[in-house]
Order: C-alpha cells, then structure tokens, then sequence
C-alpha cells in the first residue's frame, strides 16, 4: 500500500488510515491475536478443563485481553467469545481492532481445505463494532488448484466487501500438511508453499498479510537459509506488508524469529497462543494475575524485538 495523494479516493485513505491504526508510532504491529473460538475451548480441553460454557469462556478471554492489549498495537478478536471484553472496555481505544470473517472449520474440496464465512458476521457488523480491519484465515496449499482457485474468489469477495467500507482485509494463508505427507517432506516444502500463495493472494485485495515463518526446524531461527527464505517472502509481498505470526513457539524462538523477519521485511508480529496460552485456566481471576506476571513479560520482550528492526508500515 502506497501512501496518499490529493487525488486519493475516500475508501483508500481511509484503509490506509485504518491500517496504520493497527501500529504503534513507529509504525510497527505488535498484535495479540486472541480470536480464536473452537481452538480455544479445544486447547482448555487439551489442559483438562472442560465444561466451561460460552459466559465462563468469555470471561476468561476478557481477562486475558484486560492485562495484555495495553501493551499491544491491535488486538485480533471475534466477536462470539470476545464481545464481552469489547464491551467492558478492556481494549484501550487507542489499541487497533482485527475482527475475522471466517467461520470456524473447514470445508473439504478434494484433499484441499477451503474457508467458510459466518453467516452472521460481515465486514459491516465488524465496522459497527468499531473495528480498524478484518481478517480472513486461508488454509491453502498452492499446490492443489482447484481449492487454491476456490480461496483465491473468496479473498476478492471479501477484499472488495472490506475496501467499499473503508476497511482493510488481512489475509493469513496457512500452508497445511496433506495427511499423507511427513512432516520432513512438509518442512522441506514449506518455504515454497508459503512464499507461492503470497505471490498469487498479493494482487488480489490484500492489505497485510499474517505469514508464517517460512522455514520448520532448526534452521527457523539460524543460518542463512532463514535469511534467504525471509527475503524471498518479503519480495514475493511486491510491496504489501506483513507480519509473523506466532505458531505457538517458544518464547526464545519466537523472539528470535521476530528479529529475522522484521530485519528482512516484517512489520512486526500478530502472536496468539503462544503468548497467551500460559495463562489459560478455570479461574479468570488467576488467568489474569499469570498473563500479567508470565505472559506479558513474553509479549513486551517480542515487541522489544519487533522496535529494534522490523519495518514500518509505508506511509
């Protein structure tokens, strides 16, 4: 996205406004993404803590986003589980706001994955909720083509739904393991598959783009195929800008792939479960006081890191 000029229409200035409102003065993202739904009853689940229903799991989340989006630059958060901490305020107005669109589950095409909308979630509920963007999850693998093609028409609906508002459209493809491929198989493809579906979603609508880090295993955080991969992503952007996103890693390797990418193109880092995750539990009240002494502390070191080299989002 290119900065403004006196001829620029009303709808892009104010996507190109909306979107710097997702970074901090420096013109860097540091979000929490915690706008996860059925992986978030499905990760307490995983820890033991069943039974919670929609008024406990909200509460939980409003306490979560009470301590940690104070020290963020945008939050990503639904409105099913995360209406409660929108409505009490616990995201400081000055904090941008990522709503997503998709609904949660897949539909299957073939051996591919394709999105399904919520029916009763749009770009404009999203706006009246006072919303800076919105978000589309892509499972996607280039590789397969009619599901590629399917995602491609659903991310030029949305684009367009998003921009006729003013809205920008961030686009998180994920680059999935077929079931019947090893994860060494997996990984070596990786950097391929990520930088491959960067290049076809760039020119149709997209405002940023949340990526992967686009190299598994150890050489995630070291050596020069980090390096090369990190670049060759950023130029497959051809100019879009795009964050990390945070895959549960831990704290000191995702830290250290906050300084690869940001020194080669990012703009800093949408994180979820990886900086929350630590804090989940029965008790809300608990939950709070751990994302304040552990989970914050990651947060503000990722952040650190995103300042130090990341680049701004254009003007």
């Amino acid at each position: 996205m290119t900065g403004g000029s006196p001829a620029e229409p009303p709808e892009q200035l104010g996507i190109r406004r909306r979107l710097h409102r997702l970074a901090g003065p420096s013109g860097l993202i540091a979000g929490l993404a915690i706008d996860h739904r059925d992986s978030f009853r499905a990760e307490l689940e995983r820890r033991g803590i069943g039974g919670l229903g929609t008024p406990e799991l909200a509460a939980l989340k409003r306490a979560l986003v009470a301590v940690l989006a104070p020290a963020s630059t945008a939050v990503m958060l639904d409105a099913e589980l995360g209406g409660d901490a929108l409505v009490s305020g616990a995201i400081p107005d000055s904090i941008g706001l990522i709503m997503p669109l998709e609904a949660q589950g897949y539909e299957a095409l073939g051996d591919g994955r394709v999105t399904t909308l919520m029916a009763d979630f749009t770009p404009a509920r999203a706006l009246a909720y006072g919303a800076d963007a919105c978000k589309l999850l892509l499972p996607y693998r280039v590789d397969h083509e009619p599901s590629a093609a399917q995602q491609d028409a659903l991310v030029v609906e949305c684009a367009r739904a998003c921009h006729d508002l003013g809205l920008p459209l961030v686009v998180e493809p994920i680059a999935y393991r077929w079931t019947t491929e090893t994860e060494a198989a997996y990984g070596d493809q990786l950097a391929g598959l990520v930088t491959g579906a960067v290049r076809r979603l760039q020119p149709l609508g997209v405002d940023l783009f949340k990526l992967p880090f686009p190299v598994a295993g150890s050489a995630a955080v070291d050596g020069p195929a980090a390096i090369d991969a990190c670049r060759t992503l950023d130029a497959a952007c051809a100019g879009t800008p795009w964050v990390l996103l945070g895959a549960r890693l831990t704290a000191d390797t995702f830290v250290a792939q906050v300084r690869i990418a940001g020194a080669h193109g990012a703009s800093g880092f949408l994180a979820g479960r990886g900086i929350w995750g630590p804090a989940l539990g029965r008790d809300p009240d608990a939950a709070a006081e751990i994302a304040r002494t552990v989970c914050l502390p990651i947060f503000e070191r990722c952040r650190a890191a995103a300042e130090l080299v990341a680049r701004p989002l254009p003007r």
